[in-house]
Parts: structure tokens; C-alpha cells; sequence
């Protein structure tokens, strides 16, 4: 096995689990955790999105989006409204309930990002940065592909 990859494996396991520990510690109040609060920030920072966009931004199939839309719109947090002129194109607002998490949210990425990029000069933190988006962009063709692939 090759050690690298072994070692960058299990950092970026162990990174994943230690940023949903914190998010959900930090959002129990708000009956979210790790895997709604993307959707509620994007939203936040973009009223009226479609899901469509934010499977394209989040990378998300749909069927994950439809259930994460279930769970805040029975939270209270969302409003999904039709599109005047095509109502087939849905747009997607967070109501008031869910002002206070998403500002919540904002402030736990201060921290957490505070925390995490302690004693990291920032030039390290871009090229980290650029780094993982480069490894996001070369595995992520190939695993939808290998979904389309699979599903049809």
C-alpha cells in the first residue's frame, strides 16, 4: 500500500469526523447538524437558489438534496416557492426561523476556520487550498461517471 495515500486517507477521515463532531456540537440547539448546514449557509448567502445549483456547488446528487429539503422543510427552516413564469423551476428561501442557525453557522466557520489555521501562514493555507480543490476536481468526474455508469 502506498504510504502517502495511506497517510493523506486517514487525515482526511480523521479531519472529516472532527469538523462534524464540532458543527453538530455547535448546532444541536437548531435540530441541524453536519449535513444540513451547507444547505441552510448556501441559501443564506443565495435566497431563491434552485436545487439545481446547489447540487452543482455542493456536489450532491438529487436524491441526497430531496431529503436534506425534506428534513429543513419539516424544521421549518425552508420555503420552496415556484417560479412565476415555469412552474416546474422551484426556488429555495430560508424562512425567519432559520436566520439565527444560519448566523450561527457563520460563526462557527470563523471559529472553527480560526482554530484550524492556527500557526499556518496563509500561504500555506492557499496552497493546501488549491491543493484539495485540485484532488476534489480529479476524483469527482470519475466517481459520477462511474454513478451514471451504474445507475443508467
Amino acid at each position: 500500500m502506498n504510504d502517502s495515500f495511506s497517510n493523506l486517507g486517514r487525515y482526511v477521515s480523521i479531519f472529516y469526523r472532527l469538523m462534524k463532531m464540532y458543527y453538530d456540537r455547535g448546532l444541536w440547539e437548531f435540530n441541524i447538524g453536519w449535513g444540513q448546514q451547507f444547505y441552510v449557509e448556501y441559501i443564506y448567502d443565495h435566497p431563491g437558489a434552485s436545487p439545481q445549483e446547489m447540487v452543482e456547488c455542493i456536489r450532491v446528487d438529487k436524491a441526497t438534496l430531496t431529503k436534506i429539503m425534506k428534513k429543513l422543510t419539516d424544521v421549518g427552516y425552508i420555503s420552496i416557492v415556484a417560479d412565476e413564469k415555469d412552474r416546474r423551476m422551484k426556488h429555495l428561501y430560508l424562512t425567519e426561523k432559520a436566520i439565527p442557525a444560519a448566523k450561527k453557522i457563520k460563526n462557527i466557520h470563523a471559529e472553527f476556520y480560526a482554530t484550524l489555521s492556527g500557526g499556518i501562514s496563509s500561504e500555506e493555507l492557499a496552497l493546501t487550498e488549491k491543493a484539495l480543490e485540485q484532488m476534489v476536481d480529479n476524483i469527482n468526474h470519475r466517481v459520477w461517471h462511474r454513478m451514471e455508469e451504474h445507475h443508467g
